[in-house]
């Protein structure tokens, strides 16, 4: 793969992210920038929706922090409409 020229710039990052950036730099044995630009790269690559299937039906995947949806849920919100 080929890569561009790097760029100097300014960043105002959470501290939590720096944290985490930094700490998977040195895990790798590499330097923040090297981090932050992989992991951009890899956010700006299409993303592959693999559907898994519950008796012959896609189940769709679960948003991050979103909410678990349960029957009990699903029976709740169909009792309220009626």
């Amino acid at each position: 793969m080929w890569y561009a020229k790097s760029m100097r710039t300014t960043l105002d990052l959470e501290e939590e992210l720096l944290l985490a950036v930094k700490e998977i730099a040195k895990q790798r044995r590499t330097t923040a920038s090297h981090v932050v630009s992989i992991l951009i790269r890899e956010s700006l690559q299409p993303q592959t929706l693999k559907l898994e299937y519950r008796d012959g039906v896609p189940v769709l995947p679960r948003r991050p922090n979103g909410p678990v949806i349960t029957s009990e849920l699903v029976n709740r919100l169909r009792d309220e409409d009626e």
